[in-house]
C-alpha cells in the first residue's frame, strides 16, 4: 500500500552539499567555461546540455585574494581545527619484492590547494575542484557536467540554515569546510540565496518536486544500480569488479526494494580527473538531511545520496557504510541532528516530529597513480518524488596514502 501523507507540503530531504555563491543570488545555473572561468580546469562544463557562461565567475576576481583565505576565524580552510587538507607530499613508502621498506615514493597531491570559491556560482569550485591547471596548486578536472533540469534543485551558499554553532556562536552551524562555499544538493527545490549567498528557508518551503529527470529505470551518466561484483554476478562485494557497474553491491538491494523500481527527481555532476603521482585516493566531506527521519527508516521509501568512482582499482559507489548505501535508514543512527534541535533552523525541516540530519562525515575512494577516471555526484528520491532529502558537499581533497576498498578496508564513510 501506499504510505500516507501529510495534506498539505509534505517535507522534502535534503543533501546538503558546500554550494559557491555570486553576486548573483537567482535561479540561474551557472557553468564556467574555462575562458572566463575561475575554474581553468571546468572547460567543458555543461549544465542541463547546454553550455552558458556564468558572467559573475571571474579568473581574476576569483583566484586573487584567496591565498589564506579561511572558512572560519581561527579555523583552517578544512573546517575541522586541523590542517586545511590531509593531503602531504611525501607519506607513501615503496616497497621491494620481499617486502622491504624501498625508496620514499613522492606523492606530487597538492597538501592544501588554495580555494576559488569567494565569488562565483561554479558548483566544482564550490567543492574544491578546478580552481588551477596546475596541479601541483589544484585538484584540476575535465568533462565538468551537471545535468540538473531544475536549477532551483542545488544552490552554492555560504552557509545552510539561520542557526548559529553551539560550540562555536561566532559562527553559522553549517558552513562550508573549505572556502567561502558550499553545495547544497536537494531532491526538492531551493529558495533564492539571499544578500549574502545564505540559504536560509523557512518551514515547508522546499516541499515541491523540482523538474528533474523522474521514472528513472536507470540512473544518469557513469552510474548503474546493478551488482557488479564477481564480474557482474555479485554476491562478492568489492572482488573481481566488472568495471562498470556497482562493485559495492550496495545500490541493488535497495533500488529493489523501492516500489516501481524507478527513481524520481534526480540529480547528477560529474567530473573527470588525473591523480598525481604517488596519489592513492581522494575524499569530500558531506552532511544528509531527510525528512524521512524517523518515519520511514527501515522501509521502501529511502531517498539515496550516491557518490560513483570509476577508478580502474575499484569502479563503483563508495558512499557506503557498513555495506549499505547512504539512505535515511543506514544513517539512522548518525542522525544526530533531530526535530527541536536549533541547529535546524532556517533549513526548512518543521522539527516537530520529523526531519534530521547528521554531523559533517567523510567519504574516500581509491585510485591508482597517474590514472584518468570519473567521479560523478547523485541525488535522488526513491519509491515516490515525495518526503525529500538534501546533501552538503564540499571540501574534494587527494590523499597520498588513499584506502583500501574491501568488506573490511577503510574506504566509504568515515563517522564523525
Amino acid at each position: 500500500m501506499p504510505r500516507a501523507r501529510l495534506s498539505v507540503n509534505p517535507r522534502r530531504v535534503f543533501l546538503a552539499v558546500h554550494l559557491a555563491v555570486s553576486g548573483a543570488c537567482g535561479d540561474s545555473i551557472v557553468e564556467g567555461t574555462g575562458s572566463s572561468g575561475a575554474a581553468t580546469g571546468s572547460t567543458g562544463v555543461i549544465i542541463d546540455g547546454a553550455a552558458t557562461t556564468d558572467s559573475t565567475t571571474d579568473s581574476t576576481t576569483a583566484n586573487s585574494g584567496a591565498a589564506g583565505t579561511t572558512t572560519d576565524v581561527g579555523e583552517s580552510t578544512g573546517g575541522s581545527g586541523d590542517t586545511g587538507d590531509t593531503s602531504t607530499t611525501l607519506v607513501n613508502l615503496g616497497t621491494t619484492g620481499d617486502g622491504s621498506t624501498g625508496e620514499p615514493v613522492v606523492c606530487d597531491a597538492p597538501a592544501m590547494p588554495l580555494p576559488c570559491d569567494h565569488d562565483n556560482t561554479d558548483p566544482f569550485n564550490a567543492i574544491g575542484l578546478g580552481c588551477s591547471d596546475d596541479p601541483g596548486e589544484a585538484v584540476t578536472i575535465e568533462d565538468a557536467i551537471v545535468k540538473a533540469l531544475d536549477s532551483k534543485s542545488f544552490r552554492v551558499a555560504t552557509r545552510f540554515g539561520s542557526a548559529q554553532d553551539p560550540d562555536k556562536p561566532a559562527l553559522p552551524a553549517w558552513r562550508p569546510r573549505e572556502g567561502e562555499r558550499m553545495l547544497v544538493l536537494g531532491t526538492g527545490l531551493f529558495p533564492n540565496l539571499d544578500e549574502n549567498g545564505a540559504l536560509i528557508e523557512e518551514n515547508g518551503e522546499d516541499s515541491h518536486s523540482n523538474g528533474n529527470l523522474d521514472d528513472q529505470k536507470l540512473l544518469p551518466g557513469v552510474i548503474k544500480h546493478k551488482l557488479g561484483s564477481n564480474n557482474g554476478l555479485g554476491g562478492t562485494p568489492f572482488v573481481d569488479c566488472d568495471g562498470l557497474r556497482d562493485c559495492s553491491d550496495t545500490i541493488w538491494p535497495q533500488w529493489e526494494l523501492a516500489p516501481n523500481n524507478v527513481a524520481y527527481d534526480v540529480f547528477y555532476m560529474a567530473f573527470d580527473l588525473d591523480a598525481p603521482a604517488g596519489t592513492h585516493g581522494f575524499a569530500l566531506d558531506f552532511a544528509f538531511f531527510s525528512e524521512e527521519w524517523p518515519v520511514y527508516v527501515d522501509t521502501t521509501f529511502n531517498d539515496m545520496f550516491v557518490v560513483w568512482s570509476t577508478s580502474e582499482g575499484y569502479t563503483g559507489n563508495i558512499a557506503y557504510l557498513d555495506g549499505e548505501p547512504l539512505t535515511v535508514t543506514t544513517l539512522d543512527a548518525h542522525m544526530k541532528h533531530q526535530p527541536g534541535d536549533k541547529t535546524l533552523a532556517g533549513t526548512g525541516f518543521p522539527g516537530d516530529d520529523e526531519g534530521a540530519a547528521t554531523d559533517w562525515m567523510t567519504i574516500r575512494g581509491s585510485a591508482l597513480p597517474g590514472e584518468h577516471f570519473k567521479v560523478a555526484i547523485a541525488i535522488f528520491d526513491m519509491g515516490d518524488p515525495l518526503w525529500d532529502s538534501v546533501a552538503l558537499v564540499d571540501h574534494f581533497r587527494w590523499e597520498c596514502e588513499g584506502c583500501v576498498a574491501s568488506a573490511e578496508g577503510d574506504c566509504g564513510v568515515t563517522p564523525p
